[in-house]
């Protein structure tokens, strides 16, 4: 009679059912972690007490960072490390004659093209609606000056604008049509490629678009009309490209960015006008991270080494994620970092940016010992010349003495009084 509970009555599993059990073990353990939040990612926030929302960072020399972000006149910070921030003021100088006063500029983009440095933003325009916005460029000699329209119309600007007849009208080229709906561009980020300048934006409305835009190669100004390359029913925006090898990422924000759904997301392509079918795969989410929200993302490159900066609602003094960020009190949109990595067929967050205070107190911790050590060492050297006087006085008179004639009668003297 078989006994079910017998030890010895184990049931042997041929290769190929034991390749399912270990994939099957592999899923659930893969779910598991990603319904475990982060304690690190959710717990420091690397600046919480000025909102950053869309920021934008660029490495501008060894020791320093700069970040724009949504503001009045472009919120600006600047850091000696990506880690500690602190402000440096507004980086337009002032708005656009074609721009209404008002409401805040949206998600600017900061990028080096040539000898100078450029800054395109989104700013509000009359004739649709109190949300419809236009992309300008700007244009500074270095990343912390004060940058200053570059044209008295918009680079990017629907036709129902009321505004001067932008550079880009977003029309379908067959038909001279709008493609989608005409509520604004939005979003802008450039993109430098083998010495090509390319803008990307959002076309502002359900359904969205991602389109790219040839630009010359000083970034001021466009080169022909611009291209769709993804259309969502939902909302696809932010979008940063990045290459790294042979591949091209486009990484972008889906979803409201008022709730705790919204994400962030990923393609990459071979080609950079084919980006419709490739799949599309999450890299930031509330599962996964803890954290409400993550998404306005933007890439830093410095030559090994790929971070990567994100917005992230915030609560109870932007120390902790907010559980829903409709109903929170005290929610803002703080700054968080984490590093990429990139591998054959995926790209992944290796390990996330701690906030500012361990890294000072290791600073500190460091200085202390190396000022120690140079002490030590100083005593040390000291303490041999003293040592070799002391046991060769007349060794090192001789040397003094040749090099010195006048002192020769010194060393005569000193050995009549040896002698004595």
């Amino acid at each position: 009679m078989h006994n079910a509970h017998n030890p010895r009555n184990r049931t042997l599993l041929t290769p190929a059912a034991g390749r399912r059990h270990w994939r099957l073990l592999l899923a659930v353990l893969t779910l598991l972690a990603l319904a475990v939040p982060d304690a690190d990612a959710a717990a420091g926030p690397l600046e919480h007490r000025r909102p950053m929302a869309d920021p934008s960072v660029v490495k501008t020399g060894p020791r320093q960072y700069v970040a724009v972000a949504t503001g009045s006149r472009v919120a600006r910070l600047v850091s000696p490390n990506g880690v500690r921030w602190r402000t440096l003021g507004p980086a337009l100088a002032y708005r656009p004659a074609w721009a209404r006063p008002g409401n805040t500029i949206w998600a600017a983009d900061l990028v080096r093209v040539g000898p100078r440095w450029l800054l395109y933003f989104a700013a509000p325009v009359r004739g649709m609606g109190e949300t419809s916005r236009c992309i300008g460029v700007a244009v500074s000699r270095n990343a912390t000056g004060r940058f200053r329209p570059v044209s008295r119309r918009p680079l990017v600007c629907p036709p129902a604008a009321h505004a001067p007849r932008a550079e880009d009208r977003i029309l379908d080229r067959r038909h001279a049509r709008p493609t989608f709906p005409t509520i604004g561009a939005i979003d802008p980020s450039a993109f430098v490629d083998h010495g090509r300048v390319f803008l990307l934006y959002k076309t502002d409305g359900r359904p969205s678009s991602i389109r790219l835009l040839r630009l010359r190669v000083n970034g001021l100004h466009a080169r022909g009309r611009s291209r769709p390359l993804l259309a969502a029913r939902g909302v696809v925006e932010n979008p940063v490209m990045v290459r790294h090898g042979r591949w091209l990422y486009l990484f972008m924000s889906a979803g409201d960015y008022s709730r705790c759904s919204y994400s962030t997301v990923w393609r990459r392509s071979r080609s950079i006008l084919r980006w419709r079918g490739r799949p599309q795969r999450t890299l930031l989410a509330r599962q996964g991270t803890g954290l409400c929200g993550p998404g306005g993302a933007d890439v830093v490159v410095d030559r090994s080494r790929v971070r990567l900066y994100f917005h992230a609602w915030a609560c109870g003094g932007g120390v902790r994620p907010c559980a829903d960020s409709l109903h929170a009190a005290r929610r803002v949109r703080a700054l968080y970092g984490a590093r990429l990595r990139f591998s054959r067929a995926s790209v992944r967050v290796g390990s996330w940016i701690r906030p500012h205070a361990p890294h000072a107190k290791r600073h500190r911790v460091r200085r202390h010992r190396a000022g120690h050590h140079v002490k030590r060492h100083h005593v040390r050297r000291r303490h041999v010349r003293r040592h070799h006087v002391g046991r060769h006085p007349h060794r090192v008179r001789r040397h003094h003495a040749k090099r010195h004639p006048r002192a020769r009668h010194h060393v005569v003297k000193h050995r009549r009084h040896r002698r004595r």
